[in-house]
């Protein structure tokens, strides 16, 4: 004969045949040999059940971001930043034109310690940026933007070169990137050196293009469902601005961008 009960979560079942009998009681199973020969006794608790679910749902969790933070990172993204340059050009005491055009002034740049411009003559300027950066899905992709920029006071002045008044002044933009996603919600961006121009579209050097060597890394983090990105500067490093017009700036940087994907190609 075999009987089984349900009560609060519990199963009994008691078969008599007069040789097994098993039974369930608050979660607990007991298997017991007929006659005195054998004798099991296996305790599965609750709190044992609710430790294997939740070690199920962290794995799952895991698997499922793993899998929506994907390695492959495609697609347009629109992206608005700002950013605030400190330039060290560098200076001479004679009056007149830039020197030594296309070659840094032997005085212009950082300490490589201290990172403090080694000339006193030194201005600062901030821009906005909106543009597409787009990820082809293969580790490489592509820049292009716009930006608007404001050179305060105090700014350079005679005797002696470089020297010029406050001004305001925007630029088209393009170079091309690698990058790298972690797999773990990080993705880091490398500037192609040698891939950035400029077009100076308004401004005292209106009608001039520049060049820039190298972008520092920009580094950031993908929302889970990589619709919106994050991206800035985590350290510093030196930047050569170099104009059509002779000019070279050595600068360091700071940019912050955020990302929101328009499409997925």
């Amino acid at each position: 004969m075999t009987t089984i009960f349900g009560n609060n979560r519990s199963h009994f079942l008691i078969r008599t045949d007069g040789a097994d009998a098993i039974q369930g009681n608050d979660g607990n199973d007991i298997l017991l040999g007929g006659g005195g020969g054998n004798l099991a006794v296996r305790t599965v608790t609750t709190a044992s059940i609710a430790v294997a679910l939740s070690v199920s749902l962290v794995a799952m969790t895991w698997a499922q971001t793993a899998a929506i933070v994907s390695p492959r990172l495609k697609g347009a993204y629109g992206f608005t930043g700002n950013a605030v340059c400190l330039v060290a050009p560098g200076s001479t005491v004679p009056p007149g034109p830039n020197p030594t055009p296309g070659v840094a002034l032997p005085n212009s740049g950082f300490d490589p310690v201290t990172l403090r411009p080694i000339d006193g003559k030194v201005f600062s300027y901030s821009f906005t940026v909106e543009g597409i950066r787009v990820f082809n899905g293969d580790g490489t992709g592509t820049v292009k933007g716009t930006t608007v920029a404001v050179t305060v006071p105090p700014t350079p002045q005679p005797p002696g070169f470089p020297n010029f008044a406050p001004s305001a002044s925007s630029a088209d933009f393009g170079y091309s990137f690698t990058y790298t996603v972690d797999g773990a919600g990080g993705w880091t961006s490398m500037m192609v050196p040698g891939s950035y121009l400029a077009n100076h579209l308004t401004g005292p050097r209106a009608g001039q293009t520049s060049t820039v060597d190298a972008i520092p890394p920009i580094i950031g983090m993908i929302s889970l469902n990589r619709r919106t990105l994050t991206g800035a500067h985590i350290t510093t490093a030196v930047e050569t601005h170099s104009f059509s017009n002779g000019d070279v700036d050595p600068q360091i940087c700071h940019r912050s961008r955020v990302f929101t994907r328009l499409r997925e190609d």
